[in-house]
């Protein structure tokens, strides 16, 4: 019966099905090899993919919830309604950032993907139909940068809680570089998509 935290609570250990850990106990030590030393122990590849994995979800969250904050004053100069929602979704996925890496209960990372892509789901029904409130009801809105980069960051955020979900495991051995990668690029993207909104009028 597998567990509902992908994590341990001290945020990088493996969760493992109930009865690993009495299979460990019960099989006799076996004598280690030098090849076998040099193998690190697929628990480990395993610790290191979900590692990443919540650190890259983590990272979308932040990215989406700084271009949402960005975007949330112009939204309130022109309709309040609309404002408030964007500031909404900026502080969920900010606080869902925080606590997905150390908290990462099966319900919760669901919770973010489920609500990542409603609104990422509104955003394409606005952008291909509109909506029914408003100045100009079901007046499509044009695609931008800005808005296509969270967009794009929500449905990453799904696509790697499914990883996570259904146990997928990465092909690799260490964190550091990968994260440092993912993130670097992150970074780039989030910057210019607000640089981007800050230039837009």
């Amino acid at each position: 019966m597998r567990e509902n935290v992908i994590f341990h609570p001290d945020c990088f250990a493996v969760a493992e099905e109930s009865g690993v850990h009495a299979m460990a106990l019960q099989t006799p030590p076996r004598l280690t090899t030098p090849l076998a030393a040099a193998d690190p122990p697929s628990s480990h590849r395993t610790d290191a993919s979900t590692q990443l994995l919540l650190l890259t979800v983590a990272g979308l969250s932040v990215g989406a919830a700084g271009i949402h904050f960005a975007v949330a004053p112009a939204h309130l100069a022109e309709q309040a309604q609309e404002g408030y929602f964007f500031v909404g979704v900026a502080i969920a996925q900010a606080l869902w950032a925080i606590l997905v890496p150390c908290y990462p209960h099966r319900r919760l990372l669901a919770a973010g993907a489920a609500a990542n892509t409603l609104v990422a789901g509104l955003w394409l029904v606005v952008r291909l139909r509109g909506l029914p409130i408003g100045e100009a009801p079901w007046t499509p809105e044009p695609f931008g940068f800005t808005d296509t980069v969270a967009a794009g960051f929500e449905v990453a955020i799904a696509i790697s809680v499914l990883l996570l979900l259904t146990r997928v495991r990465l092909p690799v051995r260490r964190v550091h570089g990968p994260a440092l990668a993912i993130g670097s690029v992150l970074v780039v993207i989030t910057g210019a998509a607000l640089l981007n909104a800050g230039m837009t009028p």
